[in-house]
């Protein structure tokens, strides 16, 4: 839980920060609340209904993307065995994808539809089941929807959503993963109604510059409460790590990655036996938000060096004992330009991921102790023209 909310807490900073997002606090920032249905599936239940409600806050970073935090709740008729009714909160980072100013170059529409990603931890209230009491649960979620504003004036808009919420196996006492929906309508208040604010210095203006990809190979560590755990195992829990990536710097500051990565790690070290635990294979596919620490105070032309912090999300799954869940990933991006069309990288990863994939807890037992740093190195081909990757010096030709 320390972990989610750090990361949280740096967002925030991200969003409110000044350098290249704005000097005012309030530009380019809105706030969100309504009220809904809700709606939960598994394999084996009906569907079943309840309410559902929110509000959140946030913030143009790029002219086509939002990001904000949310903090919902949930109510539905019994799940399984339970006595009585659930009810359940959530709170994560969301980011909003304005898709018709990325390709049409169209901000002021009446109307607009923005896809939404995100990931966050939803709690449980405590709950009788067979006539005992459990406690708050807790549990990692992925989260994709739809976003549909209608503006009014003022400031003001409307507005439609639609959230379907991945929840993990054993989350609601059930064997396999689920799916929880809301449908939700409310207001929208933006700080700044005008969307051309949206735009930061040195963004891409082009649909077709700034496009990258990648590939690079490293080694894995599987560990288990990896700061407080006695026996980690030694050089027996590495394992194998490539990685592929595309994505796009939308700015000299923000860059968005989607990556595939992994292929073996470890179970929990035997220490009865004195051996790793058992291999297996994996695979995670995730989207990450970069940010260019040598840029965050200013454009410099003819810099080398890219420093890139990230913090992101997606699913995971095994393929020996099958499973599927969604883990968050954060880490430290290091880009050296080489020419016009390469870059050498060394990557530096975390992958949190919930326990039953890792095959078990750690000796803490918390979900958030097992985890997959990694180191990898490879190479990253820009396609077309790189305006905010990197400017030769004003004596050189740009």
């Amino acid at each position: 839980m320390k972990r989610i909310i750090i990361s949280l807490l740096l967002i925030t900073a991200c969003l409110t920060g000044r350098a290249q997002i704005g000097s005012d606090f309030g530009v380019n920032m809105f706030m969100n609340m309504g009220g809904g249905v809700s709606m939960y599936k598994n394999s084996d239940s009906p569907l079943l209904n309840g309410f559902s409600g929110g509000i959140s806050v946030g913030k143009w970073i790029l002219s086509p993307l939002a990001a904000r935090i949310t903090l919902d709740f949930q109510t539905l008729s019994k799940i399984e065995d339970m006595e009585e009714n659930a009810a359940f909160a959530s709170t994560g980072v969301e980011f909003l994808w304005d898709f018709t100013s990325t390709f049409m170059r169209i901000r002021n529409w009446r109307v607009n539809v923005y896809p939404m990603i995100g990931l966050g931890v939803f709690f449980r209230t405590s709950h009788v089941i067979d006539g005992r009491v459990h406690g708050t649960d807790r549990e990692v979620h992925g989260l994709l929807g739809l976003h549909v504003p209608v503006r009014i004036s003022g400031g003001w808009s409307a507005f439609a959503q639609y959230k379907c919420y991945f929840l993990p196996t054993h989350s609601v006492d059930v064997d396999y993963a689920a799916m929880m929906h809301s449908i939700t309508g409310g207001f929208t208040y933006n700080f700044t109604e005008t969307p051309f604010h949206r735009r930061t210095e040195h963004e891409s203006r082009s649909t077709d510059e700034d496009w990258f990809a990648g590939f690079g190979l490293g080694a894995n560590y599987s560990s288990f409460d990896l700061f407080t755990n006695p026996n980690h195992g030694g050089l027996a829990m590495l394992g194998v790590t490539p990685e592929i990536m595309f994505g796009r710097n939308f700015s000299n500051f923000w860059t968005i990655r989607f990556e595939a990565t992994g292929l073996t790690a470890h179970e929990k070290y035997d220490t009865v036996l004195g051996e790793a635990g058992k291999g297996y294979t994996f695979t995670m596919v995730h989207a990450d938000l970069m940010t260019n620490l040598s840029h965050l105070f200013n454009f410099k032309r003819g810099a080398y060096w890219s420093i890139m912090p990230y913090l992101g999300a997606g699913a995971i799954w095994r393929y020996d004992d099958v499973k599927f869940d969604m883990a968050a990933d954060f880490g430290l991006f290091l880009r050296r330009y080489i020419s016009r069309e390469g870059d050498l990288f060394v990557d530096l990863k975390y992958i949190m991921m919930a326990p039953r994939i890792g095959g078990s807890a750690g000796p803490s037992g918390s979900i958030y102790g097992v985890g997959l740093p990694s180191i990898t190195v490879g190479y990253i081909h820009n396609f077309g023209h790189s305006s905010t990757r990197y400017r030769q010096p004003y004596n050189c030709a740009d």
